[in-house]
């Protein structure tokens, strides 16, 4: 799976998650697991975001209409993925570690499809 390698910055993901932990303010860091759900409701946020741009992308609300363009949803599809990234680095606070999450997830997936084709 090269294609991880060399389409994703991991030392910059380690990075982000640092500069993360570190804007997050006192109280939050002095409540156990509060930055843990944090990064986990993130992706649910993303995700709502998404949803909600491809409603309007496609004029699913008719007090509304078409709101979105797919190019928004794209971006919020790739907003909900990264944050996703990000909350797995948040539990390694390691860019290998992470990046084999992933792979792995990724091969499994692949596996499976290529059993049922």
């Amino acid at each position: 799976m090269s294609y991880l390698e060399d389409t994703i910055d991991w030392q910059a993901i380690h990075y982000v998650d640092e500069w993360l932990d570190s804007k997050s303010s006192q109280e939050y860091k002095d409540q156990d697991l509060a930055q843990d759900w944090a990064r986990i409701s993130k992706i649910g946020e993303e995700l709502g975001e998404a949803i909600q741009a491809f409603i309007g992308a496609t004029g699913q609300n008719p007090r509304k209409g078409l709101t979105h363009g797919m190019d928004e949803v794209l971006d919020e599809l790739a907003d909900t993925a990264i944050t996703a990234i990000f909350a797995i680095q948040h539990f390694t606070k390691n860019p290998h570690d992470t990046k084999n999450i992933i792979r792995n997830k990724i091969a499994k997936i692949e596996q499976r499809a290529r059993k049922s084709s």
